[in-house]
């Protein structure tokens, strides 16, 4: 018999129902078939072609830019390194210009400042040589004048806050001793030679008669006096080379024990000179001289004695001379 042509009678509480076969029973098993039965119409009914555009193998696609700003077009490789290269070499010409432009002007700079130096020095000298400021010396009218400052080499005896009686005890051992007040102390010299050296050969001497001395080299500044005669501003012009040159004769010729012929001839030249200023008024400027000429004399008799006490004796004249230049203020 064929199953679908067999009839189902249904009751309920008793009574016998219709049935409907068109009522639909699903069955769970083949619940499987005719879910894919329409998953199949459903993917017929949804089914569309998809037509995609033909490429070319060797097309190559189209990038633009999008949102991007204009530049302008630099310039090549080799144009950049040429520019770059001029630019240095400007660079460098305009640093060597410069530097040379700096060396000439720092250069004319400094020949300038040592030109200015020289003609100041000159000046100062020249002006110490002739000592005469720029106001006419007429007869009797008084102008001022300035002594040039005067180096010499010294023998030193001590510097001592009482000094008299050490001056006594170098007397007494008949050396000459003079007292030099110089920066508030009371200096001892006992000895004047023209040079440093000199000055330590006789300071030499000096030591073996018993007196502890050593030399030293010192300077006298210039100073300014009142004159009021031609021959006063010609004594000022003359003393000072006069002065180097009796103490250069009188040490060496009590270091030798000899006084050279020629010297002293060329030493008395310079004496005569200036013995012949007569017309010279001023106190300090008559003991100045005074003391010279008496250093010359005392020079004069040891080369008929050779006694050297008439060397020590010109040495003191020649310290005289040096403690009046220490007064003038």
């Amino acid at each position: 018999m064929d199953k679908h042509n067999q009839k189902i009678k249904i009751k309920i509480n008793g009574d016998e129902r219709p049935f409907k076969e068109d009522v639909e029973i699903h069955d769970w098993k083949s619940g499987g078939d005719e879910i894919a039965a329409g998953a199949e119409n459903a993917s017929d009914e949804e089914h569309f072609d998809w037509v995609l555009p033909e490429i070319e193998e060797n097309q190559v696609q189209e990038f633009k830019k999008i949102n991007y700003m204009k530049t302008n077009s630099s310039p090549s490789f080799s144009k950049k390194i040429k520019k770059t290269n001029n630019r240095h070499f400007s660079m460098v010409f305009l640093s060597i210009i410069t530097a040379v432009t700096m060396g000439v002007l720092i250069g004319l700079f400094m020949l300038k400042v040592v030109i200015y130096q020289s003609n100041s020095v000159q000046k100062t000298n020249t002006h110490e040589n002739t000592n005469v400021n720029s106001s006419s010396n007429k007869a009797g009218k008084a102008s001022v004048v300035r002594i040039p400052s005067l180096t010499t080499a010294l023998v030193q005896g001590g510097v001592y806050k009482n000094p008299e009686p050490v001056v006594q005890s170098i007397k007494n051992n008949g050396l000459p001793a003079v007292v030099f007040p110089l920066n508030n102390q009371q200096f001892i010299y006992i000895g004047v030679a023209d040079e440093i050296e000199t000055a330590k050969s006789l300071a030499a001497l000096y030591k073996k008669q018993g007196v502890d001395v050593f030399a030293k080299q010192l300077t006298f500044e210039g100073k300014s006096i009142s004159i009021n005669t031609k021959d006063e501003e010609k004594f000022i012009t003359l003393t000072i080379p006069l002065f180097s040159s009796l103490s250069q004769e009188i040490a060496e010729s009590y270091i030798s024990g000899n006084s050279r012929n020629e010297s002293l001839t060329s030493l008395k030249n310079e004496i005569d000179e200036v013995k012949n200023l007569k017309e010279i008024n001023s106190k300090q400027l008559k003991n100045l001289k005074n003391s010279q000429l008496d250093s010359y004399q005392s020079l004069v008799s040891y080369q008929n004695s050779h006694d050297k006490q008439d060397l020590l004796s010109a040495q003191n004249f020649l310290l005289l001379y040096l403690q009046e230049i220490n007064r003038l203020k």
